[in-house]
């Protein structure tokens, strides 16, 4: 009898990820309907437009964000929710496929949760009371930035989803990934100065410019604003910590070059902002006061204290990986009296490929080499 194929013995797990993921997906289509039905009724005026109900759903900031404040303040952000969600079923779906594709292998369980800690981060940043208040507060908006240009990409990167779709693949489907990761476009875009320059530019430009001011503003904007900043996280610490079937290989030394210039990028401009004297334009919220100088102010010392912090615990991280493989490296590798006396015995034994003290042919035509030399003294 046939064994049964692929499709026919899909994996538990990923039926059960797409079926959670197609109901949310249903629920959320849901919701924002309810939303622009329900709006006028609540009395919710201002929110009846298609980019607020799909991006911005639900009450709007009112008081300070501070104490409850920062865990009951949610809004639906129905985009983000929906490539979360998908995002989290195919990569559920990699680690099912796994051990299909490679019997006796499975997934590493600390990469799925640090991925699925990435895509919480995301959630958080696009959902949370940060992102309820984002538009009122600069302080609270830079703190999305850190969530999404830092804390959520270093996570997703730890998760290894590129590797893990050629794991959970087919040959022909695993060559295509490699081609193109390996390919033109991909090495140019990770490319280490190219990634370097991406996140300087987006992280002076939008700081910097008057872009933050539209982003605040406009929800439009800040939609594009989240999705860029993901992207340009990821692909700077796809090269500090990634593990991915790219082109690119840095050192460590490398590495840390690329930290601490971007550390100093973010450093810069959180100095700029904290003694500027040009304010961010926030909208007015209901029961909330705002000094617009001192909260832009917020926002720079946010920048500089916490973007450098995060960094820092980067650099931390790579120091200790370093030290561990350069430690593993240092006993693995045989000290050079061992090498010596192992190259000698290949050479008098007879045999490049002998193995020491293990090949007894080889031992014996040392061993007489050894007398020779005994019987010329």
């Amino acid at each position: 009898m046939s064994s049964p194929s692929l499709v026919q013995r899909v994996p538990r797990l990923a039926l059960a990820a797409w079926a959670v993921a197609v109901a949310g997906c249903a629920a959320l289509v849901a919701a924002v309907v309810n939303y622009l039905d329900s709006g006028p009724a609540a009395g919710m005026a201002g929110h009846h437009h298609l980019s607020d109900a799909i991006a911005r759903a639900g009450s709007g900031p009112s008081g300070p964000l501070l104490g409850t404040s920062l865990v009951t303040s949610w809004h639906l952000d129905a985009i983000a929710c929906v490539v979360l969600v998908l995002a989290a079923a195919a990569y559920l779906t990699g680690v099912a496929l796994v051990p299909l594709r490679s019997p006796g292998e499975r997934w590493p369980a600390a990469r799925t949760a640090s991925f699925l800690a990435g895509l919480a981060v995301c959630a958080f940043a696009t959902n949370g009371s940060i992102a309820v208040y984002d538009q009122a507060l600069f302080s609270a908006h830079m703190l999305g930035h850190l969530a999404l240009v830092m804390a959520a990409p270093t996570l997703l990167v730890c998760g290894r989803p590129l590797r893990l779709s050629m794991q959970a693949s087919s040959e022909s489907t695993r060559a295509r990934i490699e081609r193109i990761a390996t390919g033109r476009t991909v090495s140019f875009l990770t490319a280490p100065p190219v990634a370097l320059a991406s996140y300087c530019v987006v992280i002076v430009g939008s700081h910097l410019t008057g872009v933050m001011d539209a982003v605040m503003r406009h929800t439009w904007a800040g939609q594009i604003e989240h999705l860029v900043y993901l992207l340009v996280g990821v692909q700077f610490f796809v090269l500090i910590l990634g593990d991915e079937p790219i082109r690119w290989r840095l050192s460590s030394p490398a590495r840390w070059v690329l930290l601490a210039v971007a550390m100093a990028v973010d450093t810069f401009t959180g100095i700029v902002l904290l003694q500027g004297t040009r304010t961010i334009e926030m909208l007015p919220a209901r029961g909330l006061s705002v000094n617009a100088l001192a909260d832009t102010h917020a926002g720079g010392a946010i920048m500089w204290f916490g973007g450098d912090a995060l960094m820092a615990v980067v650099m931390v991280v790579l120091v200790v990986s370093w030290l561990r493989d350069a430690d593993t490296r240092t006993r693995d590798e045989p000290g050079w009296l061992e090498q010596a006396r192992a190259a000698t015995f290949a050479t008098h034994a007879g045999s490049e490929t002998a193995a020491l003290d293990e090949d007894d042919s080889a031992r014996s035509a040392y061993n007489e080499w050894l007398a020779r030399l005994d019987e010329r003294s």
